[in-house]
């Protein structure tokens, strides 16, 4: 996987030598996010953290390529028990292309790979919860200049289709397909690793819900401030969603700026 993402970044930088309006980043800010998993519990647990990224975005009149990497760490209390604590740990890597459309920019996006992990040790045997994905949208942006010195940065991505592999629940709900494919075992470590591929099962858009939007406003060619809100809710099992929201704002510095005409 490491090396699949080292070609891609590669591909990218190199496409982007030619782009009209190529732009590297990193970001910093902070990430609000509120998560709940049905199948455990009925509680809602919501924190704040620092998230970093860094991306680049190529802009042309004839096409939009963008690719980015995030992750975020933190710990907070479990909601009526304070020393009771978890354990968050996420980050993704994201691409995409879009087609200039009378104005608007059309196309696809994929998420390579998203990973999160929370550790709460109230559940005992059950205390990690994990998911790993990779998510394939059908996505919109679309670009305004307000004036000399800011322009705007509008998109909305929505999911089509995933292939995700999340840990089974205290009750042993495992997908559909490893149950069919007799690979249970309850002395299987492997049951419950999130790398497995084996253990990933498709989530099309009428079975979930799964929404990414931007907006970004950008200051002359140095400096971006973005908001970005992901909605994600699905369920391996009939009226036990697992949700998980995230909002963020990021200053983002854009140490390489080039425009070519």
């Amino acid at each position: 996987m490491k090396n699949i993402i080292s070609v891609l970044i590669l591909i990218f930088a190199l496409n982007s030598i030619s782009g009209q309006n190529t732009k590297v980043y990193f970001g910093f800010g902070g990430q609000y996010n509120s998560f709940q998993d049905a199948r455990f519990s009925d509680v809602q647990f919501n924190k704040t953290s620092l998230v970093p990224e860094i991306g680049f975005y190529r802009i042309s009149s004839v096409d939009y390529w963008f690719l980015n990497a995030n992750g975020f760490i933190f710990e907070s209390a479990f909601p009526d028990y304070d020393t009771i604590k978890i354990s968050t740990l996420g980050y993704s890597v994201k691409l995409g292309y879009l087609r200039n459309y009378k104005g608007h920019y059309i196309g696809g996006s994929w998420t390579v790979l998203d990973y999160i992990s929370r550790e709460n040790s109230l559940l005992g045997n059950n205390s990690n919860f994990y998911r790993l994905s990779s998510d394939i949208f059908v996505s919109w942006k679309y670009t305004h200049t307000l004036n000399d010195n800011w322009n705007l940065d509008l998109g909305i991505d929505y999911g089509l289709l995933s292939f995700i592999n999340s840990a089974p629940s205290f009750t042993t709900n495992f997908p559909q397909n490893i149950v069919d494919n007799g690979k249970v075992s309850y002395l299987d470590a492997s049951s419950r690793d999130p790398f497995n591929l084996g253990n990933m099962t498709s989530k099309y858009f009428w079975n979930q819900l799964n929404i990414n939007s931007i907006i970004r406003a950008n200051f002359r060619d140095r400096l971006s401030l973005a908001y970005a809100w992901r909605l994600r809710s699905y369920s391996d099992h009939t009226s036990y969603p697992i949700t998980d929201a995230m909002h963020s704002i990021t200053l983002q510095f854009n140490f390489i700026s080039r425009a070519k005409k």
